[in-house]
């Protein structure tokens, strides 16, 4: 696996829903890409961060299967990460998140990650929703560009 030159040294950098889910699940696929993206910001070579939207997602399954104890080791994980922090939405992010919903007709979540990710000097998201290339005002990364 490798790090696109384009992280090095980024601040900033949101890590959408799906890098924790199938780090968590250990997903086929991805599971060990996403395990290299963590590892890759507990290094120091970039600094990511976790929205709201994050937080509320990853937790969904575990409250519908009423699993409280697996709700509470996710967010136990999410809020300990190494140089990933979580982040809280400013009153002004849900303007900007509606103004690219409108743009883009992306669903609303994740404009609101998108709008999170653009109160960074280096606007990036790292994500596995290939619609959210389509997004112009930043970088977008999908996991199949760390293999």
């Amino acid at each position: 696996m490798k790090l696109p030159r384009l992280l090095l040294g980024r601040k900033g950098v949101v890590l959408d829903t799906m890098v924790f889910i199938y780090l968590f699940e250990d997903a086929p696929r991805f599971g060990s890409v996403c395990e290299f993206i963590v590892d890759q910001a507990a290094l120091g070579r970039f600094q990511g961060v976790i929205t709201p939207v994050t937080a509320a997602e990853i937790l969904v399954k575990p409250f519908e299967q009423g699993r409280q104890d697996l709700a509470d080791r996710y967010r136990f994980a999410l809020e300990n990460l190494k140089n990933i922090q979580p982040i809280g939405l400013p009153f002004e992010i849900g303007f900007l998140a509606a103004g690219l919903r409108a743009k883009y007709r992306l669903p609303l979540p994740d404009m609101i990650q998108v709008a999170c990710a653009l109160t960074s000097r280096e606007p990036t998201l790292i994500t596995n929703d290939k619609g959210m290339k389509k997004v112009q005002e930043l970088a977008v990364l999908l996991l199949q560009d760390f293999l």
